[in-house]
């Protein structure tokens, strides 16, 4: 049989320059599918080390350890869905009283003019349309159209569910087999940038554990500070829901906002609306801080990327893509640099990893040495 003759130089550019356009139309045709599968990917990898666990305790073999591991998780995500779907109407409806009742207090204040350099400055305008305001955001069809929203509706949810299945049970013949796909003289590199993007995510998943757990200690501390009831489940509350990119935080102080309330303070001598006030502050303020200055101190510490980076980064994805690209947005950008910096070695010809080759060097010198 005839040898198959080679392309040549200008030939094979093109070809990569076409398959590359055509991969960025395939990313910018399906934008949406990005957040969902990254989200199920994200899942597959956290819940592997528990499959692996399984398989072992229970000698089971992997493709059992996938199903029960998978049934469980199902199940714990569905009926916390269930339990906390049919309180969000209601919910909704007492938070829009009490937030009524809280303006009340707040237009006794702000009914006063202020002076500020002599001139006086009237904040009545500021709460006159709050009832309407209120009402508005607080209806539960609107509340229920943000979690809709949030959750890229039941189709994009099912296709993270199946995808995270799928990538459990094959994602090492998977892995294997794009791995076969790599030309031999390449299969090294493609090894270490795999080390490299798996230490990237691993990474990440200690940072988000690390703000979770200051984010728990920094929420039950002040609300054990000032007396607010449930002071240690507010604290656990407060770690869980970190996870979820503003939203879990926010929900945590409007329940914060009507426990105080409610039940008013352990031992603080004012009302339980400016109490409300008080919680809805301080929860906000340790939200403020951790957005400006812990996430970013801390993820970009552990991804060794500028806090700038990670702040414009993650304000950029809730604004345009939603909760679900910020949550990955962060290894999205560490693992595009490594990537980039592969690649950028490459083209100019450079080693891509010259510390590692001048380490090995000096322990080669040193065993002749000796």
């Amino acid at each position: 049989m005839e040898e198959s003759p080679s392309w040549s130089t200008a030939t094979r550019y093109f070809v990569l320059i076409l398959l590359l356009g055509a991969l960025l139309w395939l990313l910018v045709a399906a934008n949406e599918l990005i957040g969902p599968l990254a989200i199920a990917a994200l899942a597959a990898y956290i819940l592997n080390p528990l499959v692996e666990k399984v398989s072992v305790q229970t000698r089971l073999s992997r493709n059992w350890a996938v199903l029960l591991v998978f049934l469980i998780f199902v199940v714990v995500a569905g009926a916390a869905a269930v339990l906390i779907a049919p309180e969000l109407p209601p919910l909704a409806a007492r938070l829009g009283g009490q937030l009524n009742d809280i303006v009340v207090v707040v237009e006794e204040v702000v009914g006063q003019p202020i002076v500020i350099l002599g001139a006086q400055v009237s904040l009545e305008s500021l709460v006159a349309n709050w009832p309407l305001l209120t009402q508005s955001v607080t209806r539960p069809d609107l509340l229920i159209n943000v979690f809709a929203a949030t959750s890229q509706n039941l189709v994009w949810v099912l296709l993270s569910l199946v995808t995270t299945y799928y990538l459990l049970l094959d994602g090492q013949r998977l892995r294997d087999w794009l791995y076969r796909l790599v030309p031999d003289g390449q299969k090294a590199d493609v090894g270490r940038l795999y080390s490299e993007v798996r230490l990237v995510w691993n990474q990440y998943l200690q940072g988000q554990l690390r703000l979770m757990v200051i984010m728990g200690i920094l929420t039950g501390v002040t609300a054990a500070a000032i007396g607010l009831p449930g002071a240690l489940a507010f604290g656990v509350l407060g770690g869980l829901l970190d996870i979820i990119l503003s939203v879990g935080p926010l929900i945590v102080m409007i329940i914060g906002g009507i426990v105080g309330y409610v039940a008013g303070s352990n031992y603080l001598a004012i009302s339980n609306s400016w109490f409300a006030v008080l919680v809805v502050l301080l929860f906000g303020a340790i939200n403020t801080v951790e957005n400006i200055w812990l996430r970013p101190r801390i993820m970009g510490n552990s991804l060794r990327i500028h806090p700038a980076i990670v702040f414009i980064a993650i304000v950029g994805s809730l604004a345009l893509a939603g909760v679900l690209v910020a949550l990955i947005i962060v290894p999205l950008i560490g693992t595009a640099t490594v990537i980039g910096r592969y690649l950028y070695c490459k083209i100019l010809d450079l080693d891509p990893w010259p510390d590692e080759h001048a380490a090995a060097g000096s322990a080669n010198e040193s065993n002749d040495g000796i």
